[in-house]
């Protein structure tokens, strides 16, 4: 192993001996894992009403079945916009929509499958050049149901048996604002003022009175669509309202206010007509264009278990550009959940807690993880709902005269969300300038520990509290990890291997982070703690996270390596270089016999004439068809049988030349039309 260290943005390079592994999908080892939509949650299911005089707009888009991905529209990263009408042609699919900025496109397709069928052919993915494809993958909002509670109490408002703590008409509901001490921080003069608010959800109603004056423009990227400010987007139902009520209702005496009551929410629509998720394609859009036009807080009351390149770069990109990303742990009860947006790294994954009479805890149903950060108030949390002329009104709201506006309960991680979201606002008023990493510091080091003692999986440091705003600024304890992995010779850029970090945070907390290696072969790492870690690296994408539309990869377990306790304190890139070595060998040769190694791009082709039955191929780099040939055409119907050995490991291979023919492409027992991969050997 050969390894170099440069101190200053520091990078490693490491030489590490890899298996080698089979790929049965084009250029990027397609990301085909199945989404279990265990999405984030909340009481309410979304029963807003349909705007009729919209769904001729969506129709087309939202093209659904009961899959787990849609099943006519596929994400293909490019290398060359230029490309992307060769790319609509190869697939015989239309466009629907290019990002630019994170250089993926999203095409309508008569059928996933046969996409990835002509992602195979040889000849078809010579013609152009990608980074990436994968499908694109539905996550919902599931409701999490919660026994009698506050929501089926009438609202009786008696000032005479408390102390009104926020001087609102719907105060004494208010539970989850005293239990964070917000009240301290707007007496220091903090109310979320000059910050924008992103609410990634069902759309908001904007002429709701408590949110009148509060919601700037958004956007509808199903039909790329501006949202003006003040008007009302609950097309998807209730649920973003009842969470953009939690971030910034505002102060006026009558029915409730906001965690940042001065603060302005940025609808984004990804929840749209019936609560129909827009698909991963459309998501990266509408959070690209929230940090385009001046969000500083991405709020995420939603996900599920995909694992999506295209939504991890477009959540790099507003991290990358200094938004803080706040995401829901999830309602599963496990403490192990893998649910995206919350466990990219970088983002703020919260629980929910609820009040006990005596004390906070951790809800029953919030999930957990090893990245889950802080935890907030999430049951039983009264917010704004839709008014009754609005697309999302929610029959189960109730209206108070005060004001006129209706509101309702809502349970879950989905609630929990907005009171972080709220609160990073105050925070990113007192330090606008702060990194992403910094403000979680600030919430991690002000929260108040609940549940187990210490921080712990489920509540992470513990329920956010008021004094996050009177500590310092952290100047160190986060930073940015760029993974590269190359082949030997470190000229290919490998993507969609899998990448863990698993370790000890400088916290002392045993913390994982998980990424994948984009199109350039790396995987970012932003916004983590300092800590020492085991990099783990394995895939590319490994068979259990390949199946779904088919069987498509096929990978051993060995192709896995480890980096062993490493610390990192800066911003650092490693760079890991794969290296394998591949021989042949044939049952019966004559001397006359001959191999074709085909670049998978059709780019070179290398004739090597068969002097012996063993041929030693481990110099290659690359993606290759093993092709076997004779001079002349065969007279009979000849069947080829060979080994190839890699690293050690024998696999079969077979073809087979008609007779009149010359030549046979070599395949394995897992399937035709597929190409090897090699990384090359350096002694």
């Amino acid at each position: 192993m050969k390894s170099k260290l440069l101190l200053s943005n520091k990078k490693y390079t490491f030489n590490l001996k890899s298996l080698l592994w089979k790929s049965k999908l084009v250029f990027v080892f397609l990301i085909i894992g199945l989404v279990i939509s265990i999405a984030t949650s909340c009481t309410n299911s979304r029963s807003g009403r349909i705007d009729n005089g919209s769904t001729s707009d969506l129709s087309e888009n939202l093209s659904l079945t009961n899959d787990d991905y849609f099943p006519d529209r596929v994400l293909v990263g490019y290398e060359d916009e230029d490309d992307l009408d060769k790319i609509a042609e190869l697939i015989e699919g239309r466009l629907l929509l290019n990002i630019p900025q994170i250089r993926v496109a999203s095409f309508k397709v008569e059928k996933v499958e046969k996409v990835l069928q002509i992602f195979q052919d040889e000849e078809s993915i010579q013609k152009v050049k990608i980074r990436y494809a994968e499908p694109v993958y539905k996550r919902s909002i599931i409701p999490y149901s919660v026994g009698q509670g506050y929501s089926n109490q009438k609202v009786v408002l008696n000032y005479t048996i408390y102390e009104n703590y926020t001087s609102e008409s719907l105060d004494f509901y208010l539970w989850g604002l005293r239990a964070i001490d917000v009240k301290k921080v707007w007496n220091d003069g903090y109310d979320g003022t000059g910050i924008i608010v992103a609410v990634l959800d069902t759309g908001v109603d904007g002429t709701h009175p408590d949110l009148q004056g509060q919601v700037t423009r958004g956007y509808r990227p199903i039909i790329n669509q501006e949202i003006p400010e003040g008007t009302d987007s609950s097309y998807g139902g209730s649920h973003g309202t009842h969470v953009a009520g939690t971030i910034a209702a505002k102060k006026d005496g009558k029915g409730l206010v906001g965690v940042a009551p001065r603060v302005k929410i940025m609808p984004v629509v990804l929840f749209d007509i019936g609560g129909w998720y827009v698909g991963d394609d459309y998501a990266a859009k509408g959070i690209i264009w929230a940090v385009d036009h001046g969000a500083k807080v991405l709020s995420n009351s939603w996900g599920g278990a995909g694992y999506s390149q295209t939504l991890k770069d477009a959540f790099d990109y507003a991290l990358a550009h200094g938004v803080v990303v706040v995401a829901a742990a999830g309602n599963s009860k496990s403490s192990q959940s893998f649910q995206y947006p919350a466990n990219y790294p970088g983002v703020i994954q919260v629980g929910a807690v609820e009040y006990l009479g005596n004390k906070y805890d951790i809800a029953d149903f919030s999930s957990g993880s090893p990245m889950l950060s802080v935890s907030a108030p999430g049951v039983n949390i009264i917010s704004t709902m839709p008014q009754k002329t609005s697309v999302g009104y929610d029959k189960r709201s109730f209206q108070i005269a005060e004001n006129s506006g209706y509101y309702g309960f809502m349970s879950g991680t989905s609630m929990a969300t907005p009171h972080v979201s709220g609160f990073v606002a105050l925070l990113l008023q007192e330090y606008p300038n702060a990194k992403p990493w910094q403000i979680r510091r600030l919430l991690e080091n002000g929260a108040i520990d609940i549940g187990e003692p210490g921080i712990d999986e489920r509540s992470g440091y513990g329920m956010i509290n008021q004094r996050s705003v009177s500590s310092e600024l952290p100047d160190n304890g986060g930073l940015n990890l760029d993974v590269e992995v190359t082949d030997a010779y470190g000229d290919w850029k490998i993507p969609s291997v899998s990448v863990s970090l698993i370790g000890t945070s400088n916290t002392d907390r045993r913390v994982r982070y998980f990424s994948k290696t984009n199109g350039d072969g790396v995987a970012k790492f932003l916004n983590i703690d300092t800590g020492k870690y085991d990099v783990i690296i394995s895939g590319p994408d490994s068979r259990e996270n390949s199946e779904g539309l088919s069987n498509v990869v096929y990978r051993k377990a060995e192709e896995r390596v480890y980096y062993a306790n490493r610390s990192f304190t800066n911003d650092s890139s490693i760079t890991f270089n794969f290296s394998s070595q591949a021989r042949i060998k044939f049952k019966n040769v004559s001397g006359n016999e001959f191999l074709i190694l085909q670049s998978k791009d059709g780019s070179t082709s290398t004739t090597i004439e068969l002097l012996s039955n063993q041929i030693d191929i481990s110099h290659l780099s690359g993606r290759y068809f093993i092709k076997f040939g004779y001079p002349s055409p065969v007279l009979h119907n000849t069947t080829v049988n060979a080994t190839i050995t890699l690293n050690g490991y024998d696999i079969r291979l077979s073809g087979y030349i008609t007779a009149g023919s010359t030549l046979t492409t070599l395949y394995d027992a897992y399937g035709r039309n597929s190409h090897w991969t090699f990384f090359g050997k350096t002694e």
